[in-house]
């Protein structure tokens, strides 16, 4: 009965696709079912769609790929069988064979090569395969069988890759193939293997061992993905991201950002929309409201970035689910030892009164927002950190009460530094008198948020508070850091602008 709500809620929801991977995705082998669809289509067609959402949600690897060619696709997602574009599917006396690695790499599995005794190990989803090049048996699960009627059709080495009959393979590890003949073309179901994955709030999550399609509903992990170098998996977004993210940037990074789906806010969010995407993951901050995506069983990653340590925890944590460890740990280490430099140096140092401006004059952060802890390890002490709460508003008389030393205002502030510098009612401010105003820093987007960038806000903050003493090269820190982190390399001009104040 679950499995016929589940099929009749995407057929409600997407219709008939050509692509029958539309419905297949969440169950499996609805063909015994379809002969039951008209029984059960009248009485539960009225039912809440909520009710019809299968609980055992499964990630479907849906593989194409054409003979002789060296490229195949999973989910969209273009891999290639070998760097060796020599290494592509053959037919064999009637039978595809295929270099076996990647294929099964790419669903999370695992293949070991043993040259001892010439046998190749495939282990998948709690499966055992083992074959000998040139047998005609295999061992699945412990137990021999064999792999055609056809007693030549046998794993080989071909360019010292193994070769293994495909069908076998597949159909053993309870996946469906079919062969075009027109085109030469072979399509893969199988579901694919996964692993738990904890976010920032402690909950755990499955997600497919190896991710191909990301969505971020947040602007900050969105920064991260490019961090981590997988925005070749990105594939949505929401567009009021752009009013703190610089589009033109962006694009030099990951060119294809424009091109990325539209999915709303994680405010106000479509379910329906997200799940017709068939993301892998799903990435929005830790206080969003992810009940209906819990509701349909999407796999919803919620990220804590507003303390420094719970940044870090949370690039850790992506990276993890993403299978970007390393990149999730030069990051890491980066942040952490300029931070330390940063502290050291200015270690027992007299404090400076700081003011950090949110869109407006009046707006700001309290002691609860990433704002106040950066400005904190740049040894500056925010007027506002004593305040509750993340984003605050102020009166100009309380502003004039903090009377601040430096006041910084961010890339998305709504006005110009000399607003301030001119307006009337702040002329008493110290920071005004001496105009000490300066704007942040953004390139990808604005240093003080709690993004990877902000490194160099506290770097830049720092330097503005401090500089005399920090001896630091704002200009080359800049620089490697898009180099290292990125992979970008920034021109002296950008350089400049990314720097004015």
């Amino acid at each position: 009965m679950r499995n016929i709500l589940s099929f009749i809620y995407n057929i409600k929801k997407e219709g008939f696709m050509k692509n029958k991977s539309s419905y297949f995705y969440q169950i499996k082998n609805m063909k015994k079912v379809l002969s039951f669809i008209l029984v059960f289509l009248f009485i539960f067609s009225s039912l809440p769609l909520k009710t019809s959402v299968s609980k055992d949600y499964k990630f479907l690897a849906e593989i194409n790929f054409n003979m002789g060619e060296n490229s195949f696709y999973i989910n969209g997602f273009k891999l290639n069988f070998d760097s060796n574009e020599n290494i592509v599917p053959i037919i064999k006396k009637g039978r595809t064979f295929i270099p076996v690695r990647s294929i099964i790499e790419s669903i999370g599995g695992e293949v070991i090569w043993r040259e001892k005794t010439r046998e190749v190990e495939i282990k998948f989803n709690n499966n055992l395969i083992v074959l000998i090049i040139d047998k005609n048996s295999a061992f699945v699960n412990g137990k021999s069988k064999n792999i055609d009627n056809d007693e030549e059709i046998k794993p080989f080495i071909l360019y010292s890759r193994t070769y293994v009959p495909l069908r076998f393979i597949i159909e053993n590890l309870d996946g469906d193939i079919e062969y075009n003949s027109k085109d030469k073309s072979i399509v893969i179901e199988i579901d694919r293997e996964t692993k738990e994955v904890t976010d920032s709030t402690g909950r755990k999550v499955i997600v497919p061992k190896k991710i191909y399609r990301i969505v971020s509903l947040y602007p900050m992990s969105t920064i991260m993905i490019f961090a981590l170098k997988a925005q070749d998996r990105f594939i949505g977004t929401y567009s009021s991201s752009m009013k703190v993210m610089n589009f033109e940037n962006i694009k030099k990074i990951f060119p294809n950002f424009e091109k990325l789906l539209d999915l709303g806010s994680f405010k106000d969010y479509n379910p329906e929309v997200l799940l017709s995407c068939k993301p892998d993951i799903v990435i929005t901050p830790h206080y969003t409201n992810i009940k209906k995506l819990e509701e349909i069983n999407l796999p919803v990653l919620l990220l804590d970035h507003e303390l420094p340590e719970n940044l870090l925890k949370s690039i850790n944590i992506l990276g993890d689910a993403i299978d970007k460890k390393e990149e999730a740990e030069k990051i890491i280490n980066y942040y952490n030892k300029n931070k330390k430099f940063v502290e050291d140096k200015l270690k027992g140092l007299e404090k400076r009164k700081v003011y950090v401006a949110g869109e407006t004059i009046t707006k700001s952060y309290g002691s609860d927002f990433y704002q106040t802890f950066m400005v904190d390890i740049a040894h500056g002490e925010s007027v506002t950190k004593n305040i509750k709460g993340g984003k605050i508003e102020i009166s100009l008389e309380d502003l004039l009460k903090f009377d601040p030393e430096y006041i910084f205002i961010p890339s998305y502030f709504i006005g110009t530094k000399e607003d301030i510098l001119n307006r009337k009612e702040l002329q008493d401010i110290r920071a005004v008198k001496e105009k000490k105003v300066y704007i942040i820093p953004s390139f990808l987007i604005s240093y003080d948020l709690p993004s990877v960038e902000s490194i160099l806000g506290i770097f830049w903050l720092s330097e503005k508070i401090n500089g005399d003493i920090l001896k630091i090269d704002i200009k080359n820190e800049v620089r490697d850091f898009y180099k290292n982190i990125f992979g970008y390399n920034l021109s002296d001009k950008e350089i400049e602008e990314i720097l004015k104040d």
